[in-house]
């Protein structure tokens, strides 16, 4: 009879370090398995600065010109528009309205900015300005031209405030700032 004391305890302590040790990988598995939210949004990696607006074609609509600088050790690359999400920045409503929906907006594929560097990059909108540029401007023309052009963005596409790309892939979100109205307030150079 002494035997069954020994042997119940020694069972009642494998069955418990059995169950305990269930219960662990059971936890450990359930940790390393569980989603993990995506990391932030990066508004740092790319950023954006206005340069000027221009038209173009024969349709003579306008193209909004911007430089963009990678600030990573890393180029950045988009092939196409698969992962990346190119809006209008609604400012009434404090929203975004995505491009392609209405075909009037568009960027131009492949992008491509080398580590440290930066480019040119294009935001084609879709709609005309009604006045065309003279042939062989000089300086001041040109430069008037573009002023015209900003203050009619900024009196027929009032609610517009920039636009914005989102790229999911790399989590980078790059902000394009509405710099023709800033323009116009802006005293112009001697």
């Amino acid at each position: 009879m002494e035997w069954k004391k020994p042997l119940l305890t020694g069972l009642g302590w494998g069955i418990g370090t059995a169950i305990g040790l269930t219960a662990a990988l059971a936890v450990f598995l359930w940790y390393q398995n569980r989603p993990e939210p995506p990391k932030p949004w990066n508004t740092s990696s790319i950023m954006a600065t206005y340069d000027y607006v221009a038209t173009e074609g024969e349709e003579n609509t306008i193209v909004v010109f911007y430089t963009l600088e990678n600030m990573t050790d890393f180029d950045y690359r988009v092939q196409d528009a698969h992962d990346v999400t190119m809006s209008a920045k609604l400012e009434k409503q404090d929203s975004l309205s995505l491009f392609g929906t209405d075909k009037l907006s568009k960027i131009d594929y492949p992008v491509v900015v080398p580590a440290k560097k930066r480019i040119m990059f294009r935001v084609h909108i879709a709609y005309p300005y009604p006045e065309k540029e003279k042939p062989n401007a000089n300086k001041d023309e040109r430069k008037q031209y573009k002023a015209g052009l900003e203050k009619y963005i900024t009196d027929e596409m009032s609610n517009l405030n920039g636009f914005e790309l989102l790229d999911s892939t790399n989590r980078y979100d790059v902000i394009f700032p509405c710099g023709w109205k800033k323009s116009l307030t802006q005293p112009s150079a001697p």
